[in-house]
């Protein structure tokens, strides 16, 4: 949820791919560098860059700014800036911080630093939904240690301090009125240039871990997916992102990299006002849909059919829970307003086929799409009766509470459904009491795992029977990779894709 519609702009020349974007529309001029690599990216920033925001994810996947926390292949939490955690009170942690850290501009993390980073999220203008109703609140202990606090109990804390929404920039980045991370993150790669077209990206050669491999790239905002595949294969740009299913075939297979995602496609009823806001005309319109045409046409075997809301990628989430959903009514022409974005090729296709299915069932239907960044803050407003959307379930924070809590709970930030319903709440409520060894380094950790994740199957369950969300499919991930690039991540949480191993010959 965006705090500013800014755009950051230095002196520099706009940047962007020649030739076949150029002729888009897209960029104004080339790069001066052609030999580096160009990443072309999916998503344009909606909030100056702001890491409370989405746009957040964009800083991570260039690895320009890290977080206190990372995660393993578990979604275990793993050592980054700092370097161990210790829950010493139901509501609160104490981290000790990696010593020798700079920040961009030369100055050092330090724990007053790290704290003023997390208060400045927890008192955003829009809290990121991974601390949404959290009562965050952290405070230096020392120079290089600092105490997390919540308002209740939260064994996942860590997990959320993983979150790229909780990304620790130097102190220089809050003193205006937005968030500037241009030149005051940490990681391997330094944001050097931003305009509205894309961004330039130096070489921290101070960086605190392994330098990078490349001394620099571009990442340029490409939204329309046509548009990035031609660049890929035109040369002009050696990463692509979310390679749409349908181009999928233009493509060599030696560029295409495909890997189980955490992504969800699910369509959201509006359950507080209009015509759905009748459980039964929920039900109908779930009975009304079949996704076999949407995943074997539309994703052409690129995901997975639906079986809940955690997909394959999720191997635990397997043994979902039975639920009963209300007794569909049959619909006498109510008119649903149907929506979704165009960032990702798929959804509108997708959603034509459900319209289509809708009307069949007696429902009248009428469809609006637009790009992401305009369509979101009526969708979060409940302008639509229903909202198609990619939702990747394990992003925010690796753990499945933090996104059945913000999307499903009467309190949660990103509750799109708007629904607000007691069993709801209570069940997901149980997961945040499960108990769980957030830390790893407990005596039962398995139990505690097994534990949480029965709760969260529980949860799941309660969710679906309100037909507030119908999963249509599980996506999986496939980015383009040029010949001669190497070392490009398909990471099943969507955070990380140019890392410092990365290169290109």
């Amino acid at each position: 949820m965006p705090l500013s519609r800014r755009t950051l702009i230095t002196a520099s020349a706009p940047l962007g791919l020649g030739g076949v974007l150029a002729t888009t529309g897209c960029f104004a001029s080339e790069a001066s560098d052609s030999a580096r690599l160009v990443f072309a990216t999916a998503l344009t920033p909606a909030a100056g860059l702001s890491p409370h925001s989405d746009d957040a994810f964009l800083l991570a996947r260039w690895a320009v700014a890290e977080t206190l926390v990372g995660l393993d292949d578990n979604g275990r939490p793993l050592a980054k800036l700092a370097l161990d955690w210790t829950r010493t009170a139901d509501t609160a942690w104490d981290l000790t911080l990696r010593e020798g850290v700079r920040f961009h501009d030369g100055t050092d993390l330090d724990a007053a630093a790290a704290a003023a980073a997390l208060n400045a999220a927890a008192a955003a203008a829009a809290v990121p939904r991974v601390i949404d109703g959290v009562g965050l609140a952290a405070e230096a202990t020392g120079d290089h240690t600092l105490r997390v606090t919540t308002a209740a109990p939260d064994p996942v804390l860590p997990q959320r301090l993983s979150s790229p929404h909780l990304a620790i920039l130097a102190p220089a980045a809050y003193a205006g009125d937005a968030v500037d991370p241009l030149g005051h993150a940490t990681g391997p790669f330094v944001l050097t240039e931003s305009a509205s077209t894309g961004v330039v990206l130096e070489r921290n050669d101070a960086y605190w871990g392994e330098p990078a491999a490349m001394d620099g790239y571009r990442a340029d905002y490409v939204p329309d997916a046509a548009t990035r595949v031609a660049a890929l294969r035109s040369g002009e740009a050696h990463v692509i992102e979310a390679v749409p299913y349908a181009q999928i075939a233009n493509l060599q297979d030696s560029q295409l990299q495909d890997a189980p995602t955490g992504r969800t496609v699910s369509l959201y009823l509006n359950t507080a006002t209009g015509p759905l806001a009748d459980a039964s005309l929920r039900a109908a319109v779930a009975a009304a849909i079949d996704p076999d045409p949407i995943v074997g046409d539309i994703y052409e075997g690129h995901a997975d059919a639906p079986e809940g809301l955690f997909g394959p990628a999720l191997a635990w989430a397997a043994d979902h829970r039975p639920y009963t959903l209300p007794e569909a009514a049959t619909p006498a022409g109510e008119t649903l307003k149907l929506a979704t974005y165009s960032n990702r090729a798929e959804l509108p296709e997708a959603l034509t086929v459900l319209a289509s299915q809708l009307e069949a069932a007696g429902f009248a239907v009428e469809t609006e799409v637009r790009e992401y960044n305009d369509i979101e803050p009526d969708m979060l407003a409940g302008d639509f009766d229903a909202f198609l959307m990619s939702r990747s379930v394990v992003q925010d924070s690796g753990d499945a509470y933090t996104y059945l809590d913000s999307d499903f709970t009467g309190d949660g930030g990103f509750n799109v459904s708007r629904l607000d319903d007691p069993a709801v709440d209570a069940a997901v409520a149980a997961i945040g009491a499960a108990d769980a060894d957030a830390a790893g380094d407990g005596p039962d950790t398995e139990s505690a795992a097994l534990a949480r994740q029965n709760a969260v199957l529980d949860a799941e369950a309660v969710v679906l029977a309100t037909v507030a969300v119908i999963p249509i499919a599980h996506e999986r991930l496939v980015t383009g990779v040029a010949a001669g690039v190497a070392n490009v991540v398909s990471d099943p949480r969507e955070r990380e894709i140019i890392t410092a191993q990365t290169t290109m010959d």
